[in-house]
């Protein structure tokens, strides 16, 4: 599972059409990272990764594509990410997103699948919060994470989360700052952790490019 961040709703931000698409719309971007952090643990073995992603909406529903470079134990350097969901917001400002991604491998035959429902609901004008629930269609496991972002201003934002990717892993943490340089770029420096690992830090430049809706 990968858990819930405040850099997620940053980039989304920056695709403003796609993320509430009524008319069908287009997004994409690519983040370039010092380190490719999921759950506390690094999946680049310590190394910068490059992920491009590409999404078209219409009316909630939305199918998205997204990539990564990736140093595993079996030899796997590189993974693609399907996405389809439906997102959308109730009328008291609480946010949801219901989604089924499938993950395939360069090496390995094996691909694993995923269900998740997130929720997220502002606090205040400048304090939000979100949770999500996972289910591992292959492992047949749940995962759960909570998490809180916090506009210090319009285009710094600070953020925290925890969560477990499965009953039997050990519980993550992350944290960390966001800086909007424009509508479309922003910076992100993180922090991950697990209670059985050493910390590891990242940072993240993300751009966005190519949205538009008809």
């Amino acid at each position: 599972m990968k858990s819930i961040v405040a850099s997620t709703a940053l980039i989304a931000s920056l695709l403003p059409s796609t993320v509430r698409a009524e008319r069908l719309s287009f997004g994409g971007g690519v983040t370039v990272t010092s380190d490719s952090l999921v759950d506390g643990l690094s999946e680049s073995g310590n190394s910068p990764a490059i992920q491009p992603y590409l999404e078209i909406a219409k009316d909630g529903f939305y199918a998205g594509l997204w990539a990564t470079n990736l140093k595993d134990d079996v030899g796997n350097r590189a993974e693609l990410d399907l996405t389809l969901g439906y997102r959308g917001e109730t009328g008291s400002g609480i946010e949801y997103d219901l989604g089924y991604t499938q993950s395939f491998y360069d090496k390995t035959n094996a691909a694993s699948s995923e269900l998740a429902l997130s929720l997220g609901a502002p606090v205040t004008d400048r304090l939000s919060v979100s949770g999500e629930v996972s289910y591992d269609l292959s492992e047949k496991t749940f995962g759960e994470s909570l998490g809180a972002e916090f506009a210090l201003t319009d285009a710094w934002t600070v953020y925290a989360d925890f969560g477990r990717a499965d009953p039997s892993s050990s519980v993550n943490w992350g944290a960390g700052v966001a800086y909007a340089i424009d509508d479309r770029t922003s910076v992100d420096l993180a922090i991950q952790d697990t209670t059985s690992t050493t910390p590891l830090v990242a940072l993240s430049l993300t751009y966005a490019v190519g949205d538009r809706s008809e």
